[in-house]
């Protein structure tokens, strides 16, 4: 029999959820607290604050978001594939029914002090993948590696955005252009 997930356990994936799908801003602790079956006192004892519970949720939350469309470094796969199934991976993550964009970007966007703790962790993911690219295209020796790294995270950041804003999956053409940086940039998808 599976061990029942603890109080904080469930705070956690209940505020991931509801800050996902509705924002930050628009849920409230009382609302947490009755979705994950937790008293508020409990949540006040797990959690500082709900900027902690926030800062909290992203960070919980952030290795499944990354898992999405990061490969596994291990296989044989080209540098440049690997980035490419980046790319791929968010084209798919895109069309799920319960697509809201990066919650890292979401995140960002929502909070304006840029201090506010899930701000940082926000950041922190963002950074990750850019050392992903960048690590990628060094391995396959690209030129300039760290500005093909930037421009990769920009293309993907902007897709993320066209896909939200238009409400419809990622552009193929996201893709593409990512293909055409690589190739600009000496590292080829072989």
């Amino acid at each position: 029999m599976p061990a029942r997930p603890t109080a904080r356990r469930k705070l956690l994936d209940v505020a991931a959820a509801l800050f996902y799908r509705e924002g930050i801003g628009s849920i409230g602790v009382d609302r947490i607290s009755a979705e994950a079956g937790v008293s508020k006192r409990s949540l006040y004892q797990h959690f500082a604050s709900k900027d902690a519970l926030v800062a909290a949720a992203l960070a919980d939350f952030g290795p499944a978001i990354l898992e999405l469309y990061v490969p596994v470094d291990d296989d044989a796969t080209s540098p440049g594939q690997k980035i490419l199934s980046a790319f791929d991976a968010l084209g798919r993550w895109s069309r799920a029914p319960d697509f809201r964009g990066c919650p890292f970007l979401n995140v960002s966007t929502e909070l304006a002090d840029p201090h506010h703790p899930a701000r940082a962790v926000a950041r922190d993911y963002k950074l990750r993948l850019l050392r992903y690219f960048t690590r990628q295209a060094r391995i396959g020796h690209a030129n300039r590696p760290q500005t093909l790294a930037e421009q990769l995270l920009m293309v993907f950041d902007g897709a993320i955005s066209w896909a939200v804003m238009n409400c419809s999956p990622v552009p193929d053409s996201a893709r593409a252009a990512a293909d055409i940086l690589l190739d600009a940039h000496g590292l080829t998808a072989d």
